[in-house]
């Protein structure tokens, strides 16, 4: 179940709201735990067991960390097991996942015999990748090491406990919620109907860019192009298919972050924002700024920090600590070659933005700034969205007119674009960047305004079900990692 379908909007949402208001001060707590509980087993019945385990250790290794804190730090086991646990979990799935196919060709082929493809097709449906096991697996580990560290205590309920792990908001796609942030808040809520309101037009918002921007812009991706080996793009096409894929992931992402906190809103949560314009950004470094704060945050605190002390801050290895961090953060997406560029070529360009060059930007103009931004980011996404490094180099090369067609492309790869979608493209071109700012601020400014941003908030509500109802389903793009 995601936020996305018919039954979520329809039936889960409303059920989940109408109960959690009529539900007593003392039994709010137990409403939402039970929602979270059924959302989780609606979206992952198969490794729903392994996600109560999960809690489970990870809640008595919360317990055992602190009562270790004040030994030395190679006898602090709790907190090497916990952490040892938690990579280790998504690190089994995230190369089952990417390798289980290719393994069983080799071994059939190794063995001489092979699967009927009817089983082959049936073990296919059963492997799946744990619902949000990346963003679970990192809040761990920061649960973990904030307990060693001091920074907060070990929880003592294991419902509200569990209730942070499983939390229906959060759970699919993030923003990745440290324990501390939300400690407070795990046990008593104001129900605030302003704050409540609020949350349901953040939630509209986010659920707008994914069906009005995202998944439309989606159709012009998804179609094929990106799937075939080495085809011959037109220039024209190759970059329209690119600016859509760098709208499409923006606004999927974003989208869906915007659900999550209005959503966790709704209910009484304040979750970290997850992104700051960020195709606004005047260097690399400044876009993982505001791409995915959660997760960049994370690296910086739990990875980069604690390699920078260990190195005891040598400038030799600041670049080198860089690339181990951004070369982790392409595996957390993927253990496929394509991840692993992608996460090194951002490295590399933080390790330029921290020498020389970082101080020839820092005095350049504006415009050659963010065109450099932007074409590292996009270049990025080619590896990151593209079948493999051969068909990335290949799409690069159609992008400057390399091995590009002038022939008309199968309507099976790339389909005519709709007037709703070139609509689609500018609108995502204009709101990715703050431009309309004033007339935020003017309507901020005057009473009647609010009466005019809520009928428009029910008009995109109204549009996202429309466009819901005659679309097939479009999953989010992070809820596979």
């Amino acid at each position: 179940m995601v936020f996305n379908t018919p039954l979520f909007l329809f039936l889960f949402l409303p059920i989940t709201l109408i109960l959690y208001l009529l539900a007593g001060r003392r039994l709010r707590n137990a409403v939402l735990m039970a929602a979270s509980l059924l959302f989780y087993l609606w979206g992952e019945p198969l490794y729903f067991p392994l996600i109560l385990i999960s809690i489970l250790c990870n809640f008595y290794l919360g317990k055992w960390i602190e009562r270790q804190r004040g030994l030395p730090t190679g006898k602090r086991k709790a907190l090497i097991l916990s952490i040892l646990f938690n990579l280790g979990l998504l690190a089994v799935f995230k190369l089952f996942n990417g390798y289980w196919l290719p393994l069983l060709n080799w071994a059939q082929a190794s063995l001489g015999w092979a699967l009927p493809p009817e089983a082959v097709g049936y073990i296919r449906k059963f492997v799946s990748f744990p619902l949000g096991i990346s963003f679970f697996s990192f809040a761990m580990v920061a649960y973990a090491v904030d307990i060693d560290k001091k920074r907060s205590t070990a929880e003592t309920s294991l419902v509200h406990f569990a209730q942070y792990v499983l939390l229906f908001p959060k759970i699919i796609a993030g923003p990745i919620v440290r324990y501390r942030e939300v400690a407070g808040q795990l046990k008593e809520r104001p129900l605030d109907a302003p704050s409540a309101a609020q949350g349901l037009r953040r939630f509209i918002i986010g659920l707008a860019k994914k069906i009005l921007i995202a998944d439309v812009l989606g159709a012009v991706v998804d179609g094929g192009v990106f799937d075939r080996a080495l085809p011959g793009l037109p220039v024209g096409a190759a970059w329209l298919v690119l600016v859509c894929f760098t709208l499409q992931i923006f606004y999927d992402f974003s989208g869906y972050s915007d659900m999550a906190i209005g959503l966790g809103q709704v209910f009484g949560f304040r979750f970290v924002e997850n992104f700051n314009y960020p195709y606004l950004a005047g260097g690399v470094s400044d876009f993982w700024r505001r791409w995915h704060i959660s997760l960049s945050n994370w690296f910086r605190d739990y990875l980069f920090y604690p390699l920078e002390r260990w190195r005891h801050g040598a400038a030799g290895w600041q670049a080198v600590n860089i690339l181990i961090v951004f070369l982790a953060t392409g595996l957390w997406h993927g253990t496929t070659v394509n991840f692993i560029i992608w996460g090194l070529l951002h490295g590399a360009a933080l390790v330029l933005e921290n020498g020389c060059f970082g101080r020839w930007l820092k005095q350049a103009p504006r415009i050659l700034v963010h065109g450099y931004t932007l074409a590292v980011v996009m270049v990025g996404w080619v590896f990151f969205r593209a079948n493999s490094p051969a068909y990335a180099l290949a799409f690069l090369g159609n992008l400057v007119g390399l091995g590009g067609s002038s022939a008309v492309l199968p309507y099976s790869i790339f389909k005519p674009v709709q007037t709703h979608t070139w609509l689609a493209l500018i609108v995502g071109v204009l709101l990715a960047f703050p431009t309309f700012t004033g007339v935020q601020k003017w309507m901020g400014e005057r009473q009647a305004a609010g009466w005019l941003r809520d009928a428009a908030l029910l008009g995109l509500l109204l549009l996202s079900l429309v466009f819901l109802a005659s679309s097939t389903y479009h999953p989010y793009i992070y809820g596979n990692f």
